[in-house]
C-alpha cells in the first residue's frame, strides 16, 4: 500500500524526516481506520482444498476486524492504546473526509519537493 501512494523511486536522505511524519501522523491512521478492506472467508470445496472467498459482507475496516478480535480475547493492546480510543479517533471523520484529508496532506508533501528541488 505504501509504494502504491508513494511509487518506487528512491528517497533523497533530506526528505527522509517529512516523509517519515507524514507516515507516522497521517498514512498510518488513514490505513488502519476508515479504510474498508476486504477479509476473505476460507470456503471448503467440494475436492476438499480450502478456497477463499471474499464476499460483500466481508467488507469492513481494519479497526472492525481488530474488534472482532479483541471481543473474541484472540489479542490484546499494548499499553495506553483503549478500543474505545481508537473507535472514538475513527468516529471523528468520515470515510471520505479522511480520505481527502490524507491525499491533501500528501499533496502537500510533494510539493513542497518540488519547491526544495526548483531552489537547488
Amino acid at each position: 500500500m505504501v509504494r502504491k501512494h508513494r511509487g518506487h523511486e528512491q528517497i533523497p536522505k533530506y526528505f527522509a524526516q517529512r516523509i517519515n511524519a507524514f507516515y507516522q501522523k497521517t498514512f498510518n491512521a488513514w490505513l488502519k481506520l476508515p479504510r474498508p478492506c476486504l477479509f476473505a472467508t476460507a470456503v471448503v470445496s467440494p475436492k476438499g482444498k480450502i478456497v477463499k472467498r471474499y464476499r460483500h459482507e466481508d467488507v469492513k475496516t481494519p479497526l472492525e476486524c481488530l474488534a472482532q478480535l479483541y471481543d473474541k480475547n484472540l489479542l490484546q493492546m499494548n499499553p495506553g492504546v483503549t478500543l474505545l480510543a481508537l473507535q472514538a479517533q475513527a468516529r471523528s471523520q468520515t470515510d471520505l473526509a479522511a480520505t481527502q484529508a490524507m491525499q491533501r496532506a500528501r499533496g502537500s508533501l510533494f510539493d513542497s519537493f518540488d519547491k526544495a528541488k526548483q531552489r537547488a
